[in-house]
Formats: C-alpha cells, structure tokens, sequence
C-alpha cells in the first residue's frame, strides 16, 4: 500500500477529487441547460473545459517597462521574449511545455490557430510588429521543453499597465479573471506608483496567490537598497492589509546573464533569482493542485449565488428549481471544504508569498503529475508473445494446408480450430489459402451429417458433437497452452531482476488471467507483492486515463485527449480479459 502522503498517494487523492469535480460540473451544466439558463450553463462549460485542460495560469504583471519579459526570460533560461527599451509586449504570450519548440498563434477571425518559426514572434507580440494589437492576437502560445514548465503550468507575459496604448491596458486587465497566481513585478526606478497601487488593487481581486518581485536592485547603491525596499514593502502591505510582505528583490538582467554564461549555481545567487526560483518550485510542487481546485469552486460558488439571488426575487418556475440550486450550492460547498479546509474565504490569498509555504494537510494533493520519459508498452508482456506466436503459427500453417495433403488429412482429424481461432485464422489467411485448406475438411462434414441423417435423434447429435472442435482438440489452442508456460517462466525469470522490475513499472502490466497463472507459479518471495501493488496501481493509471478521457469528451475537448487516454478503454479490456489474438477455448468460456 502506497504511504498516506507519499508523491502518488497525493496524486491519486487529487485526481478523485478533480474527477468528483468535474462530475459536479457535469452536473450544473445538464441542471442549467435543463431550465434554459444559457449564460449559467455556458460558465458551468467553461469551468468544466478549464478542469479538462488542466491548465495553470502564472501570470506576470505590473506596469510597462518594469522587466516582467526579462524576468521570464531568466526563469526559463533563455533570451526569448522581445525586451528593450520602448514597452514592447502588445499580446498575451504563453509559455507552456511541449517536447519540441513550437509556435502557435491564436487570432481573432482565424477559423485555425496558425504555426509559425520562433523568430517571428516579435511581429505579432509587440508594439513594433503589432501595435495596440491591430492583429488581434488572443494569444501566442510557445511550447518549450523546459522542466520548469511541466506540470500543466502556462507561465504568462501579458502587455504593461499604463502605457500611452490604453488597448494594451484593456488586455492585461482582460486576462486577470484567467490568472490562478500572479507575479506582480514592480522595480527600483520608480517604486509603486499611482499606477501600480491601483493595479495591485485590482490584481488581488483574481489571485489567490500572489508573489511579489522588486526587480533592477543592480542599479541600487548599497546604501539605498534597504531604503527603497521598505518603502516598497510598506506600500505594498497598505494595500493588501496584511503584514510581513514577502518580497523578491533581483536583477533579472544579471540573472539571465549568468544562465546564458552557464554559471547556473555560482554566481546565480548574486541576482537574487535563485531566491525566487526556490519559492515558486515549493509552490508549484506543494500548493499548485489545491489552488488549481480552488479557483474554480470559488469561481463555481460566485456563480451560483448569482443565479440563486436571481431565483429568490424570480418567478414561480425559477423559485421551483431553487432547491435544486441549492443543493448543487451545498455539493460544491462540501468538496471545496474537503480540497480547502473549512473556514478559508474566497477572498483569502494562498501563504505562498510568505516566508514559509504552509505545510499541506493529508487531504491536499500534490501537484505532482505522473510523466512518462520512457516508452510504455500498451498490452499485457505474455499476452503480446502469444499474440506474435499465434500469428506466426497460422501464416505457416495457412502454407502447410495449401500444400500438404498429409497435414490437411491431419487437420480434418483433429477436428479443425476452434470457433475463436478459425476466425482469428481467417484474419491472417488468405481466401485461396483458405479454401484449399479447407475443402477436405467441408467434405468431410458434409459425410457426417449423410451419416447422422440415418441415425435417431440422440445418435445423430452425439455424431455431430464428436465431429465439433474444442480447446482439447484445437492445434492453436494447445499450442497456446503449451507456450504459455514458457512465457510464464520467461517472466518470472526477467521481473526477478532489477531490469526486469523497472520494465514492468513502466509497462501496462499482466492481464488478469496471465496475472493469476503467474502467481498460482509460486514466484520467489517478494514477487508476489511486487505484482500485485504495481498491477493495482496500472489498474489505476488506466482509471484515470479513462475518466480525463470521458471528462475531457464532455468539455468538447477532443483535442486536448492524449494518446494514453484516447486508447485507454482498449487497454482496460487487455487488462481485464487479455489480448484477442492470445486467448485459448477454455478462457472464453471464463471470460467476465
């Protein structure tokens, strides 16, 4: 059994509880569409689609020219955004994880989103190539295979507040009710603003978490650094009514430097970036899921309470589905206060912008998301040898029957395949490989059956019965039976290894059937458990492929199912009953 608080035990608890919440949203949606309530409905769909994607939006913000593209830039690593002097960014720009670079735009009017080469983001993202976003950019997503960015994290540079573009404003602002956490970045050169404090206002508004960065301290003289950083720090605190602000001094400049010098770990700590990168690592690992949760219920209750003070003052048909409402009221209060915590407002902020993240209590899950690096097999190991011996067999033994009176003789004696496997034969045979091989053994029937139309009742059937083939008699199916043990002993040899181990963790495991003949073989000790808890947690994997796949059906998502959970269903069958190509007569008379 995996421990309480153990990476996996958190993972599986967090997608329970985001399956029990996507079934409550299901369940709004089908409530609201019911009673014509489109606009609810279309909120409870939008939820339901966020839920689906998975999707995590940090988003850094602040006034223009405070260095929030610099900053993203030296947390990835790379000299990728547009910066300079002028305020640049004119569109969202998203940075999310991909296994190759990629460039995708999504525009305003454009039936499909459009990929294009890195080198031409400048012309679609900032204020030279885009102005005031005349090109109507929703976004521009880049995939990047940075570790930073796994997890479903779409890290977020939106446009500065409080340019001379006021559309620039507009889409900043725009984007706020989309943010899960926020970077607020301010910097040295001319701290908090008017501007800025209106914004922070504002920003809290959307963000249950909120980190605070003071960038360009590099331009401070020694004796003015403490100075300005409180006066910062004070602001700041006025205007989210809480003591002991966390800030994050740091040169993005220098810091991106030294990562584009390759001095990672020397002199990172010189910018102060690596102060930040610890925090947001701990966020991301510890709070991430239970945030992620939160938003949405808290989202899912604003919107409920809407419609329950439209349904109060409303008339007699609204007032008759208000206990429906409010039983759906009620559901979502219960697993928010399961995820949460009882108590926690909407209006409070996550801790992780103080000194210390808040350790997380049993019931939060962990962000940790499950990544396969290493290629996975998709069918039960045996059932995949006795699958290519069985097909081998009937691709020579189609040639056999074509060509060979004594086997086609030995081949009516033996009363033919079985049902399961003639059909399997036909689908490797062809129909001049069929018919040849065939032909004595029809003629051969049809002799019976003369026989038996002389015969009672009773006598004529047993002939017939005897004529019939089975499992006993089946060449496919002893053969099966025979390599079967084989297999048996070839696996149990190759898990006892540490090779052989890690290959099952990261295959789909055993059939059931094969599982049990495995175990019934007496494995060595330890084995045996080995087996057992890996194969569960298999069972669970595919649970959980499965329900994203129904989950992400339902958002009208098709294109956010991956291969795993597109396929999913397939497997489970092989885990249940075993590959087609590698099942015996006896097992199909067992079959669940």
């Amino acid at each position: 059994m995996q421990p309480q608080n153990s990476p996996e035990s958190q993972l599986r608890q967090y997608t329970l509880a985001k399956q029990q919440l996507g079934e409550l949203l299901h369940a709004g949606l089908q409530f609201f569409e019911g009673i014509k309530e489109e606009a609810t409905a279309e909120q409870c769909r939008l939820l339901l689609v966020k839920l689906a994607e998975d999707r995590f939006n940090l988003a850094v913000v602040g006034q223009f020219k405070r260095g929030k593209s610099s900053l993203m830039n030296a947390i990835i690593g790379r000299d990728l955004l547009p910066t300079g002097l002028l305020p640049l960014t004119s569109a969202i720009t998203t940075l999310c994880y991909g296994p190759q670079e990629k460039l995708i735009l999504k525009c305003a009017g454009w039936v499909m989103d459009h990929e294009i080469i890195l080198p031409e983001l400048a012309e679609y993202v900032t204020e030279q190539g885009n102005p005031g976003n005349i090109k109507g950019v929703i976004e521009a997503r880049i995939e990047l295979p940075v570790p930073f960015l796994r997890r479903g994290l779409y890290f977020v540079d939106t446009p500065g507040i409080g340019s001379a573009r006021s559309e620039n404003t507009a889409t900043t602002y725009s984007f706020l009710p989309e943010a899960d956490a926020v970077i607020f970045v301010t910097s040295v050169e001319a701290p908090l603003s008017e501007a800025e404090e209106a914004f922070l206002q504002d920003v809290r508004e959307y963000a249950r978490c909120l980190f605070i960065v003071v960038n360009k301290v590099d331009l401070l003289a020694p004796t003015e650094y403490e100075q300005v950083l409180d006066y910062i720090r004070i602001g700041i605190s006025r205007i989210l009514g809480k003591k002991n602000v966390r800030l994050f001094p740091l040169s993005a400049r220098l810091a991106l430097e030294s990562k584009l010098r390759g001095n990672n770990h020397n002199d990172a700590g010189l910018s102060g970036l690596d102060v930040l990168e610890t925090a947001l690592e701990t966020f991301l690992a510890e709070e991430k899921s239970r945030l992620f949760l939160a938003v949405i219920l808290d989202r899912l209750i604003r919107t409920l309470s809407d419609v329950e003070a439209q349904f109060n003052g409303g008339n007699n048909a609204q007032k008759a589905n208000l206990t429906h409402l409010l039983d759906l009221h009620s559901r979502t209060d219960s697993i928010r206060n399961d995820i949460l915590g009882v108590g926690e407002t909407v209006s409070e902020e996550a801790d992780a912008s103080t000194e210390n993240i808040q350790e997380i209590e049993a019931n939060v899950m962990s962000v940790v998301q499950r990544q396969h690096t290493l290629p996975r097999t998709r069918t039960c190991p045996i059932c995949a040898a006795q699958s290519q011996t069985i097909f081998d067999f009937f691709a020579q033994y189609q040639s056999q029957l074509a060509n060979d009176n004594d086997v086609r003789h030995a081949f009516v004696a033996s009363k033919g395949f079985c049902q399961v496997h003639t059909w399997q034969f036909e689908q490797v045979a062809c129909p001049l490989g069929i018919s040849e091989g065939y032909v004595s053994f029809v003629e051969a029937a049809a002799s019976e059956l003369y026989q038996a139309a002389s015969l009672p009742g009773a006598q004529a059937i047993r002939k017939i019965r005897k004529f019939l083939p089975d499992g006993n008699t089946c060449l496919a199916c002893r053969l099966l039976r025979e390599d079967e043990v084989i297999q048996r002993t070839r696996f149990l040899e190759y898990v006892s290894t540490a090779e052989g181990q890690e290959y099952y963790r990261r295959s789909l495991g055993l059939c059931l059937h094969h599982l049990q003949a495995v175990l019934a073989d007496k494995p060595v000790k330890g084995i045996r458990e080995f087996l057992l808890q890996e194969q569960a947690r298999h069972l669970e994997e595919l649970s959980e492929d499965m329900r994203a796949f129904i989950l992400k059906r339902d958002a009208i998502r098709r294109g956010l199912v991956n291969d795993n959970e597109e396929h999913a269903w397939h497997r489970a069958l092989v885990q249940l009953v075993g590959e087609r190509l590698a099942y015996q007569e006896k097992d199909i008379r067992n079959l669940p």
